[in-house]
């Protein structure tokens, strides 16, 4: 790649970990935060839940913008917005003001993770984007996973209020150098008109945020409460008058004619999917290996490192041979091993050696590498589809984690109470032998999953070949 196209990959990555890292570093401080604030836990809770839900809520109507408009412009303004946020959040002294920089720190994100992949797509030559993705969503994924890690570190030595703070600097030196390396609107040209389906957005958003306010909150008192279940069927009613809204206007927010194509649908499920049962791990291995391996919290998280330090190298590989073989052939061949390292969490037993669970890690974390989500959704779209693809793309990540969450500590319980012959929502200390049976009851259905995805890309491939004959 050109010295250019690896600086615009290297500005985009260096925010794209910036947001994705304040998806799970707030969780750590959110004891702290509720001590010094003096508010209950689970009205602190909502400070994380905020930043996600207005992200998700923005994601395709930033992404439009970015269409109409220029991705760059808004990648930039997103940048300048997260960083003014976190400044605010570091300082904030009280419960309101800090959700609602948190509210403004979302929308911030949300347009660069509208905009990221975009940008690269444009940049890259295709030959070369495998491996342009794959730096990102390497970077990007080791955002997630490392909040909790750079949360302990600043809070070993000092307050909660520098795991936002410690945004401010690197945010300023990442706008600066992308006003540098982003290619300028040619001014030669007219300027674009914004066009937007302002209908079509608030009833898409009211859904969305209405989604994951039920899901929040269906984790906390149950998902057989009335309220719950009718919000589930207003979220469904949105949905429904959303799709007849973008099916008559002349210009709508989401170009519906995209899931037309079966290489981008299938794309996106595949990668919700994914998504998915990757939270498994972060519900289930932190639990098997503290409380019934019986390793101290400080060897729990070497252990749990391992995902993340393999996921590096094979993340760069994954995207090197996809420009060779193609997205869908590697995903196809990730979704496989995918099923191997989930069918290994399924039966492995506290007896085995530890080394059998370390080869389970390394892989799921191949696997993980390999799975070329990003190139296989953004080549299934247009050129001017490139924003909404990326905010669809991004989206469906962000769903399949809340989906995640919610799924594998359900599947979790209704394994353990099936074992239990009685309701157990926590960890049955004593009853190591129930928390096992109901870590195999979840990972079997994982490993199900993944073969539908396994289904769904070989019926991908022969669809190809069809059309290519």
């Amino acid at each position: 790649m050109k010295h250019k196209q690896i600086m615009v990959i290297l500005s985009v990555a260096i925010v794209s970990f910036l947001g994705t890292v304040d998806m799970s570093i707030v969780n750590t401080a959110l004891p702290q935060i509720s001590k010094d604030l003096n508010v209950p836990m689970n009205q602190a809770e909502w400070i994380s839940s905020a930043y996600l839900i207005l992200i998700c809520m923005s994601l395709i109507l930033f992404g439009k913008i970015g269409d109409q408009l220029s991705k760059s412009r808004i990648f930039q303004l997103g940048t300048l917005v997260f960083t003014i946020s976190s400044l605010v959040c570091g300082l904030s002294t009280n419960l309101i003001v800090l959700l609602v920089a948190r509210c403004l720190q979302g929308l911030g994100a949300s347009m660069t993770m509208a905009t990221n992949l975009g940008i690269i797509t444009e940049s890259v030559p295709f030959n070369k984007r495998g491996k342009a993705l794959g730096i990102n969503t390497t970077i990007g994924q080791l955002g997630y996973i490392a909040g909790p890690a750079v949360a302990g570190i600043i809070l070993s030595f000092a307050s909660w209020n520098w795991i936002f703070l410690f945004n401010v600097p690197i945010g300023i030196a990442a706008f600066i150098f992308g006003e540098f390396v982003y290619q300028k609107p040619n001014k030669a040209k007219p300027r674009a008109k914004l066009n937007l389906d302002y209908r079509g957005f608030i009833t898409l958003a009211a859904a969305i945020g209405l989604f994951f306010v039920t899901i929040f909150i269906g984790q906390e008192i149950g998902f057989h409460n009335l309220g719950v279940i009718s919000a589930f069927i207003i979220t469904a009613i949105l949905v429904i008058a959303f799709i007849r809204i973008e099916l008559k206007v002349a210009e709508p927010i989401l170009d519906l004619s995209l899931f037309k194509n079966p290489g981008f649908t299938i794309s996106i499920i595949a990668l919700m999917f994914m998504y998915i049962i990757i939270y498994f791990n972060n519900v289930l291995l932190p639990f098997y290996i503290q409380d019934s391996l019986k390793f101290s919290p400080a060897n729990t998280g070497f252990i749990m490192s391992i995902l993340p330090v393999v996921n590096v190298f094979t993340a760069y590989l994954g995207g090197v041979l996809c420009d060779k073989y193609g997205a869908v052939k590697m995903s196809f061949r990730a979704s496989i091993i995918f099923v191997i390292a989930e069918v290994i969490f399924a039966l492995v037993r506290p007896s085995w050696p530890l080394a059998i669970l370390l080869f389970g890690f390394v892989i799921f974390s191949t696997a993980n590498g390999l799975f070329q989500n990003n190139p296989m959704v953004m080549e299934n779209a247009r050129k001017d589809q490139q924003g909404v693809a990326g905010s669809v793309l991004a989206l469906s990540r962000n769903i399949g984690f809340t989906v995640g969450l919610s799924l594998s500590t359900s599947l979790l319980y209704t394994g353990m109470s099936i074992k239990a012959n009685r309701t157990i929502t926590t960890y049955p200390f004593g009853h190591d032998d129930w928390f096992i049976f109901g870590m195999h009851f979840t990972y079997w259905i994982a490993a199900i999953i993944m073969l539908l995805v396994v289904v769904m890309l070989v019926w991908l491939m022969h669809h190809r070949k069809k059309i290519a004959k």
